[in-house]
């Protein structure tokens, strides 16, 4: 059980025995209730004055079971608040304002609507892609894991508007939506669409039929788990070491490589030449394997191929050197290398 839910119980279980002594000591010591209240309390916490005590038999039986179970009740309920204040549980949940404040101030972050199964995956490739991001979750258990490590949560139903609006969706980037099910997901699009109309949404599905219903509702992306699942199954068995790679190029297991999407800035020292011209490969260890341009997306570009502001360079090199190659394409060198 829960830390807060054992205090609660223990509190309830507390407040109910010192409600059951002061009965008892009205009803067999014919006290006041006031003079009941006294004495139970006195009698819980040990203190025993000596100014009111039990003088019939009954009262005094009565006395020694209250004694062995009030007492024993305090010493726990007691133990226990000390215990969360030693382990820091109330700091964390006082502290829970301080992590509000780092939300609020968040800007062109990404939020993850759902940290089961799927969404725990997506923020792990978050924070290793060190994304910026802030994530919604109902389930409690779920929600103070999280909190635990260290991870930006709000604790709520993501397809509420004021849940999404403290995860600060105004300011937000992008929206990941990996909620078990599908209409949640296509509430939680509409819902951030309507609010942010700018934002990138990429939604969970798990029926076919889902899919229209997203992107009529706003999502950028409709991401399938089973069926990519089903194709790494068949890819694993039919190609088995092109699987290896991708899955190490993807997720950074043991090769030192990662794939990037660069944006060539207009004042860039890359526009209006060739890939010969500029040479990526030689100056940074890179290969571009693609370039987007508006709508049209050039595979295996051509070594001629003259860079425009605003292509997208889909590149893969070691994450080092896709940083310089980043603040080159984006002006932010002078040229040198």
């Amino acid at each position: 059980m829960l830390y807060f839910d054992r205090l609660k119980l223990s509190l309830i279980l507390f407040m109910s025995i010192l409600a059951v002594g002061t009965v008892g000591f009205m009803v067999f010591e014919d006290l006041s209730f006031y003079d009941a209240v006294y004495l139970a309390v006195a009698t819980m916490a040990t203190v025993g004055y000596g100014d009111i005590v039990p003088k019939t038999s009954a009262g005094r039986l009565f006395t020694c079971v209250f004694i062995i179970v009030g007492v024993g009740m305090a010493y726990y309920t007691f133990s226990l608040v000390i215990s969360m204040s030693i382990e820091g549980r109330l700091k964390d949940f006082l502290g829970r304002k301080g992590m509000d404040r780092r939300i609020a101030s968040l800007n062109d972050h990404i939020i993850v609507c759902g940290a089961g199964k799927v969404g725990s995956n997506v923020i792990q490739c978050l924070q290793h892609e060190d994304q910026k991001f802030v994530v919604v979750e109902k389930d409690q258990l779920l929600y103070e894991q999280l909190c635990e490590q260290k991870v930006l949560t709000i604790h709520g139903d993501a397809t509420l508007d004021e849940v999404l609006l403290s995860a600060g969706v105004k300011r937000a980037k992008g929206l990941i939506t990996a909620l078990s099910h599908d209409a949640d997901n296509v509430y939680v699009t509409l819902t951030s669409k309507n609010i942010n109309p700018e934002m990138t949404i990429v939604a969970r599905a798990e029926r076919k039929e889902a899919e229209g219903k997203l992107r009529s509702a706003g999502a950028t992306t409709v991401i399938f788990p089973s069926v990519i699942g089903g194709r790494q199954l068949v890819s694993a068995m039919t190609k088995p070491i092109s699987m290896d790679f991708v899955e190490n190029l993807f997720y950074n297991q043991e090769l030192h490589m990662d794939i990037a999407e660069i944006t060539v800035d207009a004042a860039s020292a890359l526009v209006g030449k060739n890939f010969i011209e500029n040479d990526i490969k030689g100056r940074f260890d890179s290969i571009v394997v693609a370039i987007k341009r508006g709508e049209i997306l050039m595979t295996n570009p051509r070594a001629t191929e003259i860079i425009w502001p605003g292509d997208i360079m889909i590149v893969l090199g070691q994450r080092a050197t896709l940083n310089k190659l980043h603040s080159w394409a984006s002006a932010e060198t002078d040229g040198g290398f």
